[in-house]
């Protein structure tokens, strides 16, 4: 499966969280990507809080153009912490690997990448 070009899809709130048998299906597309208190998590690394915030905005940027919005947050002043979860119907959709698969894809090219 290509999760970065698959199409995120806007009505999730009737169908329902993915199963565990799903999760560990998709899990191998998005190799960035872990799973922590059942959200899809990773973190990156930038220079300085500068650069942090600069990534936390350019993530709330791409997150708004897609529809799909993931928990971000700063830690340790350099390290910016994403998650994708779909509180819609609490749990994770397919929409939360595409996304993490798009941002993968997409700071890699910029940036080199998760930690």
């Amino acid at each position: 499966m290509d999760l970065p070009s698959e199409p995120i899809d806007p009505g999730i709130a009737d169908t329902a969280p993915l199963t565990r048998r799903e999760i560990a299906d998709l899990l191998p597309e998005v190799p960035d990507w872990l799973l922590v208190d059942g959200r899809l998590s990773a973190r990156f690394a930038c220079r300085d809080f500068s650069g942090a915030l600069d990534l936390l905005c350019e993530i709330a940027r791409f997150a708004a153009q897609e529809g799909h919005l993931p928990d971000v947050g700063i830690r340790e002043g350099r390290m910016v912490d994403v998650a994708w979860y779909s509180y819609a119907i609490g749990g994770l959709s397919q929409n939360d690997f595409i996304m993490a698969a798009r941002l993968s894809d997409r700071l890699r090219s910029r940036r080199g990448g998760p930690l």
